[in-house]
């Protein structure tokens, strides 16, 4: 237990320094001067950053056997949580707005990706606070969750090197993370893997990819965006 937790910390340590890399050109350099940014985006930042610091605090008191403290800080999580989720479905109608008189398709795309990624967010964060008591399935889906969190973030860090890695990237990282640990769990730990929370997370995964492939690019969807995000 000892390793697999050293692990998720170095894991989400790197989760937080690619992400925050990722937002470096266009955000975070120019601070303290970040008067031209919409108010929106610095509480969308300053949630995003408050998030990464909690999974990295919180493993490392687990590690101090601190579960009191760790319980109390994570209950700083009801309020990030939704801060969170708010400002990314703001973001999501100012970015549409933007992008509609340019590209309609491409208005469309982003609006369902925005979407997409506040509804599961939500779903895997629910999911795991509903079992905190459960520290396998608590720490599957709070790792669920951030990948969601982290993959804006490395997207645009990989789309600075090479146009259109990110998204790659965005969708394979998740299905490479789940079906990592379901074979460490199958085969150190004799873990069935039709009962893992990863298994579940993976499957999860497969459905928003196949809705991302097919809903954007119809007429419905297109409408549907064009006569509510104008």
């Amino acid at each position: 237990m000892e390793k697999q937790n050293k692990i998720l910390l170095w894991f989400f340590i790197a989760v937080v320094i690619l992400s925050l890399a990722g937002f470096f050109n266009t955000y975070i350099r120019f601070f303290p001067n970040l008067d031209k940014f919409p108010f929106i985006i610095h509480i969308h930042f300053l949630a995003f950053v408050s998030w990464f610091a909690l999974i990295v605090i919180q493993p490392i008191l687990i590690r101090q056997k601190n579960t009191q403290l760790h319980r109390k800080i994570g209950k700083i999580s009801y309020f990030i949580a939704p801060i969170l989720v708010i400002t990314i479905l703001m973001l999501v109608k100012n970015q549409a707005q933007r992008e509609l008189p340019i590209s309609e398709n491409d208005a469309a795309i982003k609006t369902f990706m925005g979407l997409l990624d506040a509804v599961s967010f939500s779903v895997y964060y629910i999911i795991a606070m509903i079992n905190r008591r459960n520290l396998r399935w608590h720490v599957a889906f709070l790792m669920a969750a951030t990948l969601v969190v982290f993959n804006p973030g490395m997207s645009r860090l990989l789309n600075q090197m090479q146009f259109g890695l990110g998204l790659w990237a965005a969708v394979v990282l998740p299905f490479i993370v789940s079906i990592g640990i379901i074979v460490f769990e199958k085969i150190k730990l004799k873990k069935p893997i039709l009962k893992s929370p990863y298994f579940l997370f993976f499957c999860c995964w497969t459905i928003e990819i196949a809705l991302f492939i097919t809903i954007p690019n119809t007429e419905f969807w297109r409408n549907f965006v064009v006569s509510t995000m104008k």
